[in-house]
């Protein structure tokens, strides 16, 4: 079972399936390295903000997954 690792708020972590956990986890780790997502040219953002930016898209990825179950 995917733990909340990363204090999704409660509400919204039970209702995500185990599917849907696992794939918030496992992206919002993986994009902690920035320079894989960016243009090449593109300046580097600050922590606070690249933080924001894989927290908005894992969680987007994990709705997406509970809605096509």
């Amino acid at each position: 079972m995917a733990s909340n690792r990363y204090k999704v708020p409660k509400k919204k972590w039970d209702k995500w399936s185990e599917p849907a956990r696992r794939v918030f986890n496992d992206l919002y780790r993986i994009m902690r390295n920035q320079h894989i997502f960016s243009h090449p040219k593109a300046g580097k953002v600050s922590r606070e903000q690249w933080n924001t930016t894989r927290w908005n898209a894992a969680w987007m990825a994990a709705d997406l997954v509970t809605e096509r179950k």
